[in-house]
């Protein structure tokens, strides 16, 4: 698996340098005071490039990565988050990155740092306490070479690093390098990031991951499937379900927990020839992967549901993240 990472960084280093200066090129200036204060408010959350991999043509598959970002410190000058980010593969590859934004010498460039871990578990209770973590130096090694220089026009930030100084520290990293954010913009709910991974994609390929909602719901199932009689009794009820809005998914289980042979998956997708976007939760059949039924709804709604008569469901949006 490491060699195999590697591999892709080697293959991701050549791609960047032969794109030349469009891909390091830093965006503009920062110059309002109160650019920290926006970013602490728009960074934290998780992001997922669901629909982004399921419209990828085969050629160019992008690679389903998940991300989750905390504000750990809010100065008055810096802000510091913390990034993980997390493949979603038969090999999954997970890294944590410490982000430190702050003024450059000449007061009105925002320059965004990251620092690599040197303790696996440094970061990890921040994911659950945010308010408890703390930074330990000798913890966390400064990546200086790959600083991005941020730009916020107000509503959009936007940051680039410089791949070639950042190259020269890949031997270091190992495999968490191609994981490591070269380039990354937050537009309302969709952050766009590069990183070593998506260069054999082009020099302009990224994830397109959108910020993730919860929803809890409940199931009312019929063990005689789409086939039960009018007066099957034998319902199974489940209350204690969860999914992501970018492609959650988690089967439906009878009474004794087993699995039913039908999942529901909850996604936000578009319809391009309709222009149209929505929310919409389908059931799957597990044996073949197919899509059985689905209903879908506004976008933005806090609310889903489906009565098929053998098989019920209710969903609304949560505000609790739910427990790992």
């Amino acid at each position: 698996m490491r060699r195999v990472w590697l591999a892709v960084i080697v293959f991701a280093v050549g791609g960047c340098q032969a794109a030349g200066p469009a891909a390091t090129r830093p965006p503009g200036s920062v110059a309002n005071g109160d650019a920290l204060a926006v970013l602490a408010r728009l960074i934290p959350g998780e992001y997922d490039n669901h629909e982004q991999v399921v419209r990828a043509a085969a050629g160019a598959a992008a690679l389903r990565v998940q991300h989750e970002l905390v504000v750990t410190a809010h100065e008055h000058d810096a802000l510091s988050w913390l990034w993980r980010l997390r493949t979603a593969a038969a090999q999954p590859l997970t890294t944590t990155w410490l982000m430190r934004a702050e003024y450059a010498h000449s007061g009105h460039q925002l320059r965004v740092t990251p620092f690599r871990p040197l303790v696996a578990n440094a970061a990890d209770s921040a994911f659950t306490d945010s308010a408890g973590f703390r930074f330990v130096a000798e913890q966390w090694a400064e990546l200086a070479p790959c600083a991005l220089d941020l730009g916020w026009d107000g509503a959009k930030v936007s940051a680039a690093a410089n791949v070639d100084a950042c190259s020269a520290l890949l031997p270091g990293l190992g495999e968490s390098a191609a994981l490591l954010p070269l380039r990354f913009a937050l537009d309302g709910d969709m952050l766009r990031v590069a990183t070593f991974a998506d260069a054999p994609r082009g020099a302009d390929a990224v994830e397109e991951a959108r910020r993730v909602r919860w929803f809890e719901g409940w199931a009312v199932v019929n063990g005689g499937g789409p086939q039960a009689k009018a007066g099957n009794q034998d319902w199974h009820f489940d209350r204690d379900l969860r999914l992501s809005s970018e492609g959650g998914r988690m089967p439906l289980r009878w009474r004794d927990g087993a699995a039913s042979g039908w999942s529901l998956e909850l996604e936000r997708t578009s319809y391009p020839e309709r222009k149209l976007s929505v929310l919409q939760l389908n059931v799957i059949d597990d044996a073949t992967g197919k899509v059985l039924t689905y209903v879908w709804t506004d976008p933005q709604s806090t609310a889903i549901g489906i009565n098929l008569g053998w098989l019920q469901l209710g969903f609304a949006q949560s505000a609790a993240k739910p427990p790992k």
